[in-house]
């Protein structure tokens, strides 16, 4: 097994396919075990557990790796206090592929210097900006949902969030047609990451991946120039970008202020859109539990909400926790490993991949009560299971690559029940149980119809007690 004799060497080498020694299933040539983990990541990373432990040998899409769970072993993958886990590597074939040089995909000191490029864009005073922007979007489009005579969550959601990021990070009030184009682009660009046939040609989901990759370099591109002959002209992300400088006073080159944003505006609407969706398939069916956030709400009342009340709506942020317990929207996380080591007495060999199914620890009975059961109460004091170990619940990272929007995603999550709650009552059919797609992102697979009713037409009081 080779060591790498610098910090940069590892990224030469291809990935390390030497994996016999350690058990687990290669699965079909090329393909491996790819067609079962797009029916159901879950089931096969228990069935893995079960047969292999926690580190086993997995065959997925022209990649030999290996598939690992439990919360000891991601606190040292994640905190990587050895700089032994590379995240570009890990990410390189799949995400890499579309979504190149965003931040997720630096590493080391790299990564430090370009997350600090972003950090800006995400203190206290830039949020507080976003959260008054976010406010008139919701509000019009949530009160328009009424006016759908088959209402499907899931397209809803994706637009208003899209809406929501082109706002805030692009400082654009309306795209008007372009921002179902737009969309259209993120769509393409998702599906190219589960293509079989890695081929750019004009037919394929590969291909149109390719193709809505450099329109939308092209169209940030064209935006980026104007606002460098403007440069004073927003308070939005790009904006502030576009203003930014190295240590020596440089502005960022146009190419990294593109990757870095396509890959934000990827990671604000798509991720949020996943985890919403789930949660309106779980209020949909609970009335009890969408009544107690429809109490939180009223107790705000229907002025805008201000940044110190966010903390005042514990219970939005425990469904929403709940929801990314049960389905994480980046559902298995990758690393590479730099040098030699050892995970649960294997020997691990240099640039061997790891694949990091979240949901197996947030569904781990060693931590959790009855875990396949959503329960918001769980991340509530006194019980407070997510703080059972530091590793157990971790649907934004964590480490260096914690998700630098967490905070953000958590506001638009709240800002967004506050005024759902208090226009709707929502409800799925009876007896509701969709087939669940895990890729290109987690979602029920029918989108979660809901049925609508004005909370004005029940008689439900709108007014601040």
């Amino acid at each position: 097994m080779h060591t790498p004799d610098s910090s940069n060497n590892y990224r030469q080498f291809p990935d390390n396919r030497q994996l016999g020694h350690i058990p687990g299933i290669d699965g079909w040539p090329w393909l491996g075990r790819t067609i079962a983990v797009v029916r159901d990541l879950y089931a096969v990373s228990k069935e893995h557990v079960q047969r292999f432990g926690p580190v086993s040998r997995i065959g997925l899409m022209g990649q030999t790796g290996l598939l690992v769970t439990g919360a000891d072993l991601y606190q040292r993958i994640f905190q990587d206090s050895e700089q032994l886990f590379s995240c570009e590597k890990g990410y390189e074939q799949q995400l890499g592929a579309f979504y190149p040089r965003g931040l997720l995909l630096k590493d080391f000191d790299e990564h430090r210097a370009q997350r600090r490029l972003m950090q800006g864009a995400f203190k206290s005073a830039a949020l507080q900006r976003y959260l008054e922007m976010m406010q008139p979007v919701i509000d019009t489009q949530v009160k328009a949902w009424g006016t759908h005579k088959h209402f499907v969550f899931y397209p809803a959601i994706k637009q208003l969030l899209l809406d929501i990021g082109t706002r805030c990070f692009l400082g654009i009030d309306n795209l008007g047609p372009e921002s179902q184009r737009i969309n259209d682009l993120f769509l393409d660009l998702n599906s190219g990451m589960i293509s079989l046939m890695r081929i750019e040609a004009p037919f394929g989901s590969y291909g149109r991946a390719k193709r809505a990759r450099r329109e939308l370099e092209s169209w940030f591109d064209s935006m980026i120039q104007q606002r460098r002959a403007d440069p004073a002209s927003g308070d939005d992300m790009l904006s502030h970008l576009c203003r930014e400088v190295d240590e020596e006073g440089r502005p960022y080159s146009t190419q990294m202020i593109v990757d870095h944003i396509i890959f934000l505006l990827f990671a604000a609407h798509d991720t949020s859109t996943s985890a919403l969706t789930h949660l309106a398939m779980y209020l949909g069916r609970a009335p009890d539990l969408q009544q107690r956030l429809r109490d939180e709400a009223l107790f705000l009342g229907q002025a805008p909400l201000k940044h110190e009340d966010l903390a005042r709506m514990p219970f939005a942020e425990h469904c929403f926790n709940e929801s990314l317990r049960l389905h994480p929207p980046v559902p298995m996380m990758v690393r590479r490993t730099v040098r030699d080591c050892e995970m649960a007495g294997l020997q691990v060999p240099a640039h061997t991949v790891l694949y990091l199914p979240s949901m197996m620890n947030q569904r781990d009975p060693q931590w959790w009560t009855d875990p396949e059961n959503f329960d918001p109460d769980r991340f509530a004091a006194p019980r407070s299971e997510h703080r059972r170990h530091p590793m157990c619940f971790n649907p934004f990272g964590s480490g260096a690559h914690k998700c630098i929007g967490m905070h953000f995603a958590m506001m638009m999550v709240k800002v967004f029940l506050h005024r759902f709650v208090l226009d709707w009552q929502f409800s799925t059919a009876p007896g509701y149980a969709p087939r669940l797609e895990w890729v290109p992102l987690p979602k029920p697979a029918d989108g979660v119809p809901l049925r609508l009713r004005a909370t004005s037409d029940i008689g439900a009081d709108v007014e601040k007690p």
